[in-house]
């Protein structure tokens, strides 16, 4: 009976978990330290089997009882009864009548003949590699005890053979494979000799029970000489039995191997939940990792993520996760039922099965966005269903929370009465805009205007009429303004502008164009009657005589004040000289 203990990833705890971590992996491949030591145990038999010939010769050779059971003992020696974390195989049957029946000295080069016979069998039906030839000889070291003792004793019959020969035989077998097994084991594999005694232990055992079994036959061997070949019966069972549990193992090892996957998916799912509550302020964020984590957890193939935007409430894409153009049209299909009928919708195109769900908070009348995703060949079970739905929503959540976020970031921002950016955005732009210049030499000019007369106007025409005039105005300034611009209201009735980028002239270019913008515009005051407003503007730029903002901004009030002087509804640009003065030229 051979022992053949599976693989371990460092020193097991237990048989139980060794099993667990090593099932399937016969087919490895032998690594250096593994291919060195099983080398040298079969050279060692070798020698040691070539010795005893040498000691004990044998005299004539049953030829057709040698091949016969070689032949069953290599079948046995394929019945692997999976205990703890090794096999127990059925060869002691064979082993006995083995040596009752030829000659004991070359028992050991049968046995070493046959399991190479049966690993060269599984190479061809590629279910092992070629090397595992090589682990032929640490098999077959359990022979050799019994062979030495048959041969002291003078290699008796099977009538001859007392039973306390047997019981020495035994013994010299287990002494063998302490020795042989676990030192195998040790240099190959590292598996602890504790573990290798308690899984012989219970090969012993099946062993001890099996060896009845294997005398009988050679005993009826002596009447009938093909009688011992009447026991591959008895491994044709255990064969069956074999087969089944290893079967039974084989789908409890592919269920714990799926569950394993499911719980990885699952452990990165949950930190992608987590990522998107780290991120919970970024609306492209919150809907990247949301949509890996539905992908993860449902096991889709591919997903992903849009955003309502603009005054049509368009779906535009904000992120994609594995997605490819055989899950494209299953995707669209999903999201334009979803879109339609405003809740979770299924497609199924060309055998890719896809699931959409709006971005939306419970209770909610408006969604943020939505997220789709798509595997091929499976539909989507209820329960996926509904881990896409929840997900969604608790998203749905978040992307409400980052609306009244952003709300309130730009209430804080900007102007209540003319939706330009206030005092405090001016002040950060222009804080950027100097660190700019000074990091990268980045231009940095500001633009700074005042209505001509405008407590005039709230004075003759009302407040109302006020509030109208400043809208305007700010609608002007906006539309004359570069994209990226953010116009401000700085105080009153002044607005600025900070550009950065913008040397002296683009900016001086800006300045004329708002002024000759607010001159043009066509008002009506609360009474219906016509209104003309007309506005001052200052302009200066950073440079060698302006270094920071505030001397920024007292130039363009300087210039600014400097238009009023010279008749307002012009332009002026100031410039800081050495002795404190501001010149101010006119534009042609």
């Amino acid at each position: 009976m051979t022992n053949q203990p599976a693989l371990s990833e460092g020193m097991a705890e237990t048989a139980d978990r060794l099993l667990e971590e090593s099932w399937g992996d016969e087919d490895r491949r032998l690594d250096r330290r593994g291919l060195i030591a099983e080398s040298g145990l079969t050279i060692a038999f070798l020698c040691a089997a070539f010795l005893l010939l040498a000691v004990a010769p044998p005299g004539e050779i049953p030829v057709a009882t040698m091949v016969s059971l070689g032949v069953a003992y290599a079948f046995a020696s394929r019945v692997e009864f999976p205990i703890g974390a090794g096999h127990a195989v059925p060869t002691e049957i064979f082993l006995i009548p083995m040596l009752l029946l030829l000659p004991p000295s070359i028992v050991p080069l049968v046995v070493l003949g046959a399991l190479a016979l049966a690993s060269f069998v599984d190479w061809l039906r590629g279910r092992s590699r070629f090397e595992r030839i090589l682990e032929t000889g640490g098999d077959a070291w359990h022979c050799m005890g019994p062979a030495v003792v048959f041969v002291l004793a003078g290699a008796p019959g099977p009538t001859d053979s007392p039973w306390w020969l047997y019981v020495a035989a035994f013994g010299a077998q287990v002494v063998v494979e302490v020795v042989a097994g676990t030192l195998r084991e040790w240099l190959s594999l590292g598996i602890s000799p504790q573990l290798q005694l308690r899984v012989l232990a219970i090969v012993w055992a099946i062993d001890i029970m099996l060896l009845p079994v294997g005398v009988i036959g050679a005993l009826a061997a002596e009447a009938f000489p093909p009688a011992p070949l009447a026991l591959l019966g008895v491994a044709a069972v255990l064969a069956l039995l074999a087969h089944d549990r290893n079967q039974r193992i084989d789908q409890a090892h592919e269920r714990l191997e799926a569950l394993q996957r499911e719980r990885r998916r699952l452990q990165v799912a949950v930190h992608r939940i987590g990522d998107a509550f780290a991120s919970k302020l970024d609306l492209d964020a919150l809907l990247s990792i949301t949509t890996r984590a539905v992908v993860e957890a449902i096991d889709a193939d591919g997903g992903r993520a849009g955003a309502h935007q603009g005054v049509g409430r368009r779906l535009v894409r904000r992120a994609t996760v594995h997605e490819d153009a055989d899950l494209e049209p299953a995707l669209r299909a999903a999201e334009e039922g979803a879109l339609d009928r405003r809740e979770p919708s299924v497609a199924m195109v060309d055998g890719v099965w896809a699931l959409a769900a709006p971005v939306q908070a419970p209770e909610s009348a408006r969604a943020a966005g939505m997220i789709s995703v798509a595997r091929r060949g499976s539909a989507f079970l209820g329960e996926e269903r509904d881990l896409l739905i929840h997900l969604c929503e608790q998203a749905g959540v978040a992307a409400a929370n980052i609306d009244k976020h952003e709300t309130l970031h730009r209430q804080a921002l900007t102007d209540e009465l003319t939706g330009l950016a206030n005092h405090r955005r001016l002040q950060e732009l222009l804080g950027q805009g100097v660190e700019r210049y000074h990091r990268a030499q980045v231009p940095l000019s500001f633009v700074l205007l005042d209505l001509d007369d405008f407590k005039a106007v709230n004075d003759s025409r009302g407040h109302q009429t006020g509030d109208i005039v400043l809208r305007a105005v700010a609608d002007a300034m906006r539309e004359c303004c570069r994209a990226d611009d953010e116009p401000a209201r700085y105080g009153g009735e002044e607005l600025g502008v900070v550009l950065q980028g913008v040397d002296f002239g683009q900016a001086i270019a800006l300045a004329e164009r708002v002024r000759a913008a607010v001159a043009e515009l066509e008002l009506v005051d609360t009474e219906g009657e016509k209104l003309q407003v007309t506005t001052s503007v200052g302009v200066s730029s950073l440079g060698p005589e302006i270094a920071d903002g505030q001397a920024l901004i007292a130039a363009a009030d300087q210039a600014l004040y400097q238009a009023k002087r010279d008749g307002k509804n012009c332009v002026r640009y100031g410039s800081l000289r050495a002795d404190g003065d501001y010149p101010h030229l006119r534009l042609a």
